[in-house]
């Protein structure tokens, strides 16, 4: 158990602020905690953990339900708050309700951040792979189809870029976590106009995508079809759903334009 003194050079305060955002972090993986276990998780004292989280109570971030506190759901105003200020959720979500209708599978719009992909907004067809997605899952960019999508846009110099700064995922014996597979991939994506995911995230789940441009070029996200393995990798399903996702995704680009 460790509570070092506070040093006097200024870090105090940086480090108090990291610890909040990890027991925040632990609060949003655990259904509830106890001072005692938060204590041992975050190597502190019990009177430290009790002050934490006594003071996310009284901020409105933490409830207590008989000495165990939870996460709650103010957290949600913050996270809505932040995805209706994206103009491509608000002009994206109608049209991904419609595809996933359309299709009966599942799609997915996201956006990258620091070299994942981000899900904003994602809608299940009725015969969709519930595969229990949250909002805000993050994905490196290799991985996924609507990663791959996005990175076929990029500039050679922005790709490098995310090469040299990231380190590449691995889920799967099928992921493409080698700096040579990847680029194969995303030239074989630039050529084909779209992204195949062939089980590099989940086994058993294949999914195809889209990149979501702007005007001038600039991509800001992309959509993403996703199901079963042994049903998408049908040619004729392949290039039906390809159809599909191309046309919602010129009308997003077009409404996106204009909002």
């Amino acid at each position: 158990m460790t509570d070092p003194d506070p040093p006097s050079d200024g870090t105090a305060s940086l480090s108090v602020v990291e610890r909040s955002f990890k027991i925040l972090e632990h609060l949003a993986e655990v259904d509830s905690t106890g001072v005692t276990e938060l204590a041992r998780k975050m190597d502190i004292p019990k009177t430290t953990a009790h002050s934490y989280l006594k003071t996310f109570e009284k901020m409105g971030y933490a409830i207590n339900e008989d000495g165990k506190y939870r996460l709650s759901l103010q957290i949600l105003l913050h996270a809505g708050r932040l995805r209706h200020s994206f103009a491509l959720y608000k002009t994206g979500r109608p049209q991904i309700d419609r595809l996933a209708r359309e299709t009966g599978e599942a799609v997915n719009l996201g956006v990258p951040e620091a070299g994942q992909r981000v899900i904003i907004y994602g809608s299940e067809g009725e015969d969709a792979v519930w595969d229990d997605v949250p909002l805000g899952s993050r994905t490196p960019l290799n991985l996924t189809a609507i990663g791959k999508a996005i990175l076929s846009e990029w500039s050679e110099s922005r790709l490098n870029t995310f090469l040299t700064e990231h380190t590449l995922g691995s889920t799967t014996e099928h992921s493409l976590d080698t700096e040579a597979a990847l680029i194969d991939e995303i030239e074989a994506t630039r050529n084909r106009g779209y992204s195949v995911e062939n089980e590099e995230h989940i086994l058993g789940v294949r999914a195809f995508g889209i990149p979501i441009t702007t005007g001038d070029g600039t991509v800001i996200g992309a959509i993403s079809i996703a199901g079963p393995n042994s049903r998408l990798q049908q040619k004729e399903t392949e290039a039906e759903l390809i159809n599909k996702i191309q046309q919602t995704a010129n009308i997003i680009t077009l409404r996106y334009q204009q909002y």
